[in-house]
């Protein structure tokens, strides 16, 4: 077992929201060389409903962070979503976090660390990340943050 494994998760109290569906032509993860890169994911709420709305009008900065945090848990159950690949991940290598702005909000980075916080809790060699505001997101949600992971080989099935 390594430290993305569901059993970890549990013990720390964490529960993942379901699965997104990838809204265009694309696929929530792909894995090549050791790496999974996951395609941009929102905060969910419990229901698994997408969080809207602009940081610095709509939505203030402390409940953009917890959105942040809430969208590391939609990355996670992304790679969950295929069985066994949640315990392959060894750790987090980078992240870009985009954060729906209004136009005098600053503090992007502050509402980032939401999502860096949760992941160096749980794989605590540290990842690279980038941070950018943008005047609109896809269907006006909060937060949208892409991942890469280092993925552990995986163990060939016994015949």
């Amino acid at each position: 077992m390594t430290r993305g494994d569901l059993a970890v998760l549990a013990r720390a109290g964490v529960t993942l929201p379901p699965a997104q569906p990838p809204v265009g032509t694309f696929v929530a993860a792909s894995e090549t060389d050791g790496l999974l890169y996951v395609s941009g994911q929102a905060p969910l709420d419990p229901q698994g409903v997408p969080l809207r709305g602009r940081v610095g009008e709509d939505v203030d900065a402390a409940e953009a962070r917890a959105r942040a945090r809430r969208t590391g848990l939609a990355l996670l159950a992304a790679i969950a979503s295929e069985p066994g690949r949640l315990s392959r991940v060894t750790r987090v290598v980078r992240l870009l976090g985009m954060v729906n702005t209004a136009p005098d909000f600053t503090a992007i980075h502050e509402v980032l660390d939401g999502c860096s916080e949760l992941f160096d809790s749980m794989f605590p060699d540290g990842h690279a990340r980038t941070d950018v505001g943008l005047p609109a997101l896809p269907n006006n949600i909060t937060v949208e943050i892409e991942a890469v992971f280092a993925l552990a080989p995986q163990t060939p099935k016994p015949q």
